[in-house]
Order: C-alpha cells, then structure tokens, then sequence
C-alpha cells in the first residue's frame, strides 16, 4: 500500500491507497468514526495517514465476517441436506437456520442502512451551510435594522432643516419689509430736502436781493421806489 508522507489525506487518497471506493470510505467512516482519525477543513473531511491502514483493517474485518457467515449458512444447509428425512433432527436444524437466517437478514439490514444513511461529511456540509445562511439572515437583519435607524435620523435631520429654512424664509421676508419701509422713507426724506432745498434758495435769493438793495445809498433806494 504506498503512503503519502506528510500530508492530509482526502476520501480519494484513501481510496486510492485502500483499494476502496470513495463511496465505502465515506460509508466506514461514518460507521466508525470513533476508530478513525479525521477532522473538518472547510468542506473537507481530512485523515491521518495511519488512517488508510485503519479502513484496511476495518473492510477485511468486515469481508472475513461476511466470509464465516457465507461458510455458516452453507455448513447449515448441508445439515440440512443431510438429515433430509429425519423429521424431528430436520425440525431443529430448520429452526437453527431459520434463526440464523434471521440475523443474517438483520445484519444485511443492517449493513443496507449504513450504506443507505446520509454520509458524516454531507451532515457537515449541509449544517455549515445552514449555519452560513443564518449568519446571512443575522446580518441582514442587522442591516435593516441599521437602515431604518438611518432613515429616521435622516428624517430628523431633514424636519430640522424644513424649521431652519421656515425661519430663514420669515427672515428674509420681515428684512424685506424693513427694507421697503426703509427706502420709503428715503424717498420721502429725498422729497423733503428736495423741498427745503428749494426753498432755501428761494429764501437766499431774496436775502440776497434785499442786502443789495440795503448796500445802496439812500439816494438810489429812494429812485428805485
């Protein structure tokens, strides 16, 4: 049987190195999982390399019994064949065989449901996979959670910026008003000293006038009258 020193075996390299199939690997491994080295790497059931010699020794234990069965049902049936005849011994030895027989029947029974159970390492796979799809579930719900906390803190945020822009907006507005009132009142004092203005003049002129005539002499202001 060659060896692969210094490595992790997989079901094939026992296979390859036992003679089994894949399929009668995976099945002595899950039937004598406590006799044989293994551990999981990732999907991956890995043995030791003393374990190819361990499944050796478990598929000729298992052929030599099959073999002692073979021989004691064809050891009974020439007992049978040879007290054909004798009713009372072939009595018995019809219920030894059928006893017999019966465990046989319970021991293929038995050995069909180990090949026909689920393997160890598609337990596994399947439980990895369900453990992965919770962590999905867990961590999607996480994120929808996270999500609506966001968008009530976003819908917060957005409400207090409405209020700040509503009192901006009457800000702007009553400045406007001031404004308004304000040039109003500009173009009203512009009226006024346009007017004062106007009428400043008119008063300079008349002073004017009335301060030259008063520089004349008496004569003159006599004339002019």
């Amino acid at each position: 049987m060659k060896q692969i020193p210094g490595k992790k075996l997989k079901a094939a390299d026992i296979a390859e190195m036992t003679g089994l199939s894949e399929e009668q690997v995976h099945d002595i491994a899950h039937r004598h999982g406590n006799r044989i080295s293994s551990r999981q790497v990732g999907r991956i059931q890995v043995y030791d390399e003393r374990a190819a010699d361990v499944f050796t020794a478990i598929a000729d234990e298992e052929q030599k019994k099959q073999a002692g069965q073979k021989t004691a049902q064809t050891r009974h049936s020439e007992e049978l064949r040879k007290h054909k005849g004798k009713p009372a011994p072939a009595s018995r030895l019809s219920s030894i065989s059928k006893t017999r027989e019966d465990e046989n029947t319970v021991q293929k029974q038995k050995i069909t449901a180990g090949h026909g159970s689920v393997p160890n390492h598609l337990i596994q796979t399947v439980a990895m996979q369900g453990q992965q799809f919770s962590r999905f579930a867990d961590r999607i719900t996480s994120l929808e959670e996270k999500m609506v906390r966001d968008r009530e803190e976003f819908g917060e945020r957005i409400d207090r910026l409405e209020r700040q822009v509503a009192a901006i907006q009457e800000q702007m507005e009553a400045v406007d008003t001031w404004i308004t009132h304000v040039d109003s009142q500009l173009d009203q004092n512009d009226t006024r000293i346009t007017r004062l203005a106007e009428e400043t003049h008119t008063w300079t002129e008349y002073v004017r006038d009335e301060l030259a005539w008063l520089r004349l002499s008496w004569w003159k202001r006599r004339q002019q009258k």
